[in-house]
């Protein structure tokens, strides 16, 4: 997952907000205990999010807990353990698809961009293997996952193609909340799909200036007719924009039709959103705010 799935702060309740930095936290706590200090390094807003979602429909109830931060001692934060192995599957997410990506680098980079991977996979492969052991069919769905994502770019497949690996993994993760509820398995299911489709198709969209001026593997660049094109500016650019936004707006619609056929318990109102509010912010600020090419005075400017 890649850190798009966040709530929109300015929307939520000082005591929502507060709840999702606890479960944030916590997780980074639970990721330090199973998998050592360095696991840190892998969490990310998905995770957090996922790990959100498995507590809210599992009915337990996390009890606030109030300590120092694991990364710096001189700060205080609040934790919310939880009993049950939400934390624990959350966990062992971010480590595997932390562990997949580190991999994939080492095939789409040369050798000395890929150096940096070459390192952390001495420290992210037994923490892997350690995932695997407590959850082998995450890691055998994951493992599938990037299978099929690199043979789809092998084949210099469209976007449809391209997201379906991702989409995949995520509707057999989220599928597995449903426990025994086989009636709400295929909502659960479907609300993890769109996910993940949403998910690869907003870091494809991210990357496609990059990707053209490096002339990398890009799903969209066939889409668009963009072949031969190093830089997007003027019309092309806000064509590709407004093509790229189309799709995602349209994954994300259906989205929205499968969370509400959920019972997402005490947290629903972070998880709407982080849906309805989150992801569509995502999209504006990359897409048409091009934040990450931007300065901080810039964007306070604005």
């Amino acid at each position: 997952m890649f850190g798009y799935v966040r709530p929109l702060k300015p929307e939520l309740l000082v005591r929502e907000y507060s709840q999702y930095k606890a479960v944030y936290c916590q997780l980074c706590r639970v990721l330090g205990q199973e998998y050592g200090p360095l696991a840190r390094f892998a969490l990310s807003y998905d995770c957090a999010f996922y790990a959100m979602a498995a507590l809210s429909v599992s009915g337990a109830k996390p009890q606030e807990d109030r300590a120092r931060c694991v990364m710096n001692p001189f700060k205080a934060c609040t934790y919310l353990p939880a009993p049950g192995d939400s934390y624990q599957k959350a966990s062992a997410l971010c480590v595997l698809l932390t562990y997949h990506k580190l991999r994939d680098n080492l095939l789409d980079q040369g050798f000395f961009r890929s150096l940096g991977s070459r390192l952390l996979l001495v420290f992210a492969r037994p923490m892997a293997k350690k995932a695997e052991k407590r959850f082998p069919w995450l890691a055998a769905a994951a493992q599938k996952a990037m299978e099929a994502q690199r043979q789809a770019e092998l084949e210099l497949a469209g976007p449809d193609q391209c997201a379906q690996p991702t989409a995949q993994l995520l509707e057999q993760v989220f599928g597995q909340l449903a426990g025994c509820n086989e009636k709400l398995r295929p909502a659960f299911e479907s609300f993890g799909y769109f996910l993940g489709r949403w998910v690869y198709l907003m870091d494809a969209a991210d990357d496609l200036a990059q990707d053209l001026a490096e002339g990398s593997f890009n799903p969209f660049i066939a889409r668009l007719g963009l072949e031969g094109t190093k830089k997007l500016e003027g019309e092309q650019r806000r064509q590709a924009e407004e093509s790229c936004n189309a799709a995602l707006n349209a994954t994300a619609a259906r989205l929205v039709l499968a969370m509400n056929l959920i019972p997402l318990g005490d947290f629903r109102p972070i998880i709407e959103n982080v849906v309805t509010k989150g992801l569509p912010e995502v999209q504006r600020e990359i897409l048409f705010l091009h934040v990450k090419n931007k300065t901080r005075r810039e964007l306070k400017k604005e």
